[in-house]
């Protein structure tokens, strides 16, 4: 199928256009002394995978984390499943954040206090879920930790404690997944381990994915990668 084009010329795929789960178009962001973000465009279907590459420093945990609602642009607008985050009383991100989106940070940020079982169930606990363990077990299992539910995070290795991160992400059943450098601290072996299971995961629950790496190799595993030059994004159509 002949792909076409976003707002801003972002090539997407030919079906995505009417159901989009993230959707920015002309976001600025500004820092002091700097834009990260200029007329920035990006929209992901359901279960869509998406890599951002570009070098440290070029913003682009920034636009993650204005996409999450986090950080408010100073122009352009972000959707995520049609609910504004930007723009928006901070609650009422916060609120769509809950309900809408999982995070995944480069270093897992599992609470040593918790038990691995109590970590990934904290968002839905949060969240009013009263099934928020089983829901955290049901997870534990599809990222291949189960029988790890009563461990301290500190018995985890690396790639463990980063599987039990993307269950937590996932526990609430975001539509959209944010992963900022989920395999930046991890050796090959781990790395290619916690992408499959990251990919695996989002594609389970139909979620959106977009992932912030260095790593060519976790970019290549995605269904499509996009560079962050000059406050845009830009790349190829899906595969």
């Amino acid at each position: 199928m002949r792909s076409r084009t976003a707002a801003g010329g972002l090539p997407v795929s030919p079906d995505n256009g009417a159901r989009w789960v993230v959707r920015a178009q002309g976001v600025v962001v500004d820092v002091p002394g700097r834009r990260i973000a200029d007329g920035l465009d990006l929209g992901l279907a359901p279960g869509e995978c998406v890599a951002v590459m570009g070098p440290s420093g070029s913003g682009k945990t920034t636009v993650l984390n204005t996409l999450a609602g986090l950080v408010r642009p100073s122009g352009g607008t972000v959707d995520v499943c049609g609910e504004r985050v930007s723009g928006v009383p901070q609650d009422r991100a916060a609120a769509v954040r809950m309900a809408r989106i999982g995070m995944v940070f480069q270093f897992g940020e599992l609470m040593p206090e918790l038990s691995v079982l109590e970590n990934v169930a904290l968002p839905a606990a949060f969240a009013g879920h009263r099934d928020a363990a089983a829901r955290a077990g049901r997870l534990l299992g599809l990222v291949g930790l189960a029988g790890y539910e009563q461990r301290a995070p500190e018995e985890l290795s690396g790639g463990e404690a980063q599987r039990a991160a993307i269950a937590r992400a996932l526990v609430c059943g975001p539509r959209l997944v944010l992963a900022d450098e989920p395999t930046g601290a991890l050796d090959e072996t781990n790395a290619a381990r916690v992408t499959t299971v990251l990919l695996d995961a989002c594609r389970e629950n139909d979620a959106a994915l977009l992932v912030a790496t260095h790593n060519p190799r976790v970019a290549a595993a995605m269904d499509r990668t996009l560079h962050l030059r000059a406050g845009r994004l830009t790349g190829e159509a899906a595969r």
